[in-house]
């Protein structure tokens, strides 16, 4: 008795080897390589915003914990077998272990919130930090809503998937959705460094539109590349969307080139009931959407269409040539498919 007395006196025991435990299906996958792109990204914005090191690498760290930790539930939603070419978490830990190492790291993330709200204060023996209460409020509402964002995003996403085919969606619907979901982090990272730039610069130009362009171009890439591309290809699947019944940007349009003629048996809308994992009815479902449909190449021209956007002025600022130069090679690295 005496025993629990002492333990709810204190705060509940925990030790590195219970973290290491709970971090397991989360660790498995973030210790395979994957594009950075993100980092990047946050890198190339602070050219524009200028926010210090130590913060922006808290900002990348946090961006970084969020982005591995909604693959994760991301892979049992989709019921993926493989990411970053290595087998799904859930798989290997299955999946009530993985949701909650998951859920558990989208609070860890969180909790750098806190690190990035500290001011550090020299003493003249040691130096300790202070927590700036209205600047970690306001951090904290950034992160919620676009945490919000991301989940109406993917349940979206889900939604349209598993109603199908009494809902298909509108293109303006699927850049809506992707605005959401894709586009949360990138409008995340945005939102804190907008917050934290020096107080004197008030009056430059906002870069979150810019940030939701990138997330749809970048959505609409990787929808594109997930039936074209080798690289991808070895690192999930063979087009692994149709696999996951997913209506993704091409086959949306091919969805509805289909419905515009008329030709709702199509292999298209079988393929997408059936959600295959053999080859030969995705390699003929992608050849339909290549050949009769034309999705591919309408997918090509709408990533030029987008790269063409994201450089106009509306969306670019005009006075800092560096982070214009940075972006213009970021959108060229995307729209090269």
């Amino acid at each position: 008795m005496n025993d629990i007395r002492t333990l709810v006196g204190s705060e509940p025991y925990w030790n590195e080897d219970y973290e290491g435990i709970v971090q397991l299906p989360y660790n498995h996958l973030a210790q395979q390589p994957g594009k950075n792109f993100r980092t990047k990204l946050i890198n190339t914005f602070n050219i524009y915003y200028g926010i210090d090191k130590v913060r922006l690498e808290q900002l990348s760290e946090l961006i970084s914990i969020l982005h591995t930790s909604s693959l994760l539930i991301d892979d049992i939603e989709d019921n993926s077998e493989t990411r970053r070419g290595i087998q799904t978490s859930h798989l290997k830990y299955g999946t009530p272990m993985t949701i909650n190492s998951a859920n558990y790291m989208y609070f860890k993330a969180m909790a750098v919130l806190e690190r990035i709200a500290s001011v550090r204060v020299d003493g003249s023996t040691e130096k300790e930090e202070n927590v700036d209460g209205s600047l970690l409020k306001d951090l904290l509402v950034i992160f919620n809503a676009e945490l919000i964002n991301l989940h109406r995003g993917q349940g979206l996403d889900i939604y349209w998937r598993d109603s199908f085919p009494s809902i298909i969606p509108t293109e303006s619907m699927y850049f809506n959705m992707v605005m959401n979901k894709t586009g949360g982090l990138f409008r995340l990272a945005v939102r804190i460094m907008e917050r934290l730039k020096d107080e004197t610069d008030s009056d430059s130009k906002s870069l979150v539109p810019l940030a939701n362009l990138i997330g749809i171009l970048f959505q609409v890439r990787d929808d594109y590349q997930n039936l074209t591309d080798e690289t991808m290809i070895k690192n999930k699947g063979f087009a692994e969307d149709l696999s996951e019944g997913k209506l993704s940007f091409p086959v949306i349009h091919g969805l509805r080139y289909a419905l515009d003629n008329e030709d709702e048996g199509t292999i298209l809308f079988h393929t997408i009931k059936a959600k295959p994992k053999e080859l030969k009815p995705k390699k003929e479902t992608i050849d339909y959407l290549r050949d009769v449909t034309k999705s591919l190449e309408y997918t090509e021209l709408k990533i030029k269409e987008i790269s063409d956007l994201i450089l106009d002025p509306e969306f670019v600022p005009d006075n800092n040539q560096e982070f214009n130069t940075h972006i213009i090679s970021i959108v060229k690295n995307l729209s090269e498919i």
